[in-house]
């Protein structure tokens, strides 16, 4: 008798207790996940496993590029390890004189940009075209001077022998790594970058938080995934 009392109790108990639950029926129930902030350190020790992956790193601005401010570099405790960040749309271009020498928290999706033998042939059949020019090419900016009747120019030539050893020199570093690396039985060469969609100026040496949330549409320029002339000797892998 005791034991079918006892039971009843319990079982009115859980009735009352599901009634008095707040109903979330029609609602949508939202859970917010932290992402953990990384290190550039942190970051490259476990790259290979997170392309694709949203994530927020913090390091050291060392680099901005000049050519419209599409990239720039961060590094934390070992300035050997850096990582490129690579402005986008949704970020806007970075300024020098705004982020440079800052130590700033980016977030973004990590991007792999692998170089194989197809990559290399391409190159080789660029460096072949120039040396088919002879020279013969112009830069603009000495075209321009001399429509114009400018003074001394620089050797055009000069220049052209000088793109085309960078070239060569280039091809020849990417071999030797290729080879390096298919020797450990990878046919590729990674470089990794985060491509940003927001980033933040953190406080440092009394400067305040600041953070970029929206691009301006007459500065930003999209980074052009298939332009890889510069992919090869700016990215760590």
């Amino acid at each position: 008798m005791i034991k079918k009392l006892f039971l009843l109790l319990f079982v009115s108990a859980v009735i009352v207790s599901c009634n008095d639950a707040p109903s979330t029926e029609g609602e949508n129930v939202t859970t917010e996940t932290e992402v953990a902030v990384l290190t550039v350190d942190d970051l490259l020790a476990n790259i290979s496993n997170m392309t694709g992956e949203t994530v927020v790193v913090a390091g050291m601005v060392d680099h901005v590029c000049k050519h419209g401010g599409t990239k720039l570099v961060i590094y934390s405790a070992d300035p050997e390890n850096a990582i490129h960040v690579k402005a986008t749309d949704e970020s806007g271009n970075f300024r020098a004189d705004e982020v440079g020498g800052e130590f700033i928290e980016v977030a973004g999706v990590v991007d792999e940009f692998r170089v194989d033998e197809a990559f290399i042939l391409e190159k080789e059949a660029k460096l072949a075209d120039m040396i088919a020019e002879n020279g013969d090419a112009k830069t603009e900016d000495v075209e321009e001077e001399e429509h114009h009747g400018g003074g001394d120019f620089p050797d055009n030539d000069s220049k052209h022998k000088q793109e085309i050893e960078g070239l060569q020199n280039q091809i020849a570093s990417l071999k030797e790594q290729l080879e390096e690396l298919k020797a450990e039985g990878k046919e590729y060469i990674s470089y990794y970058s985060v491509k940003c969609s927001s980033y933040t100026v953190l406080e440092h040496e009394g400067n305040e938080t600041d953070k970029v949330e929206s691009n301006d549409s007459d500065t930003t320029t999209k980074v052009a995934e298939a332009d890889a002339d510069n992919e090869t000797s700016e990215h760590n892998h």
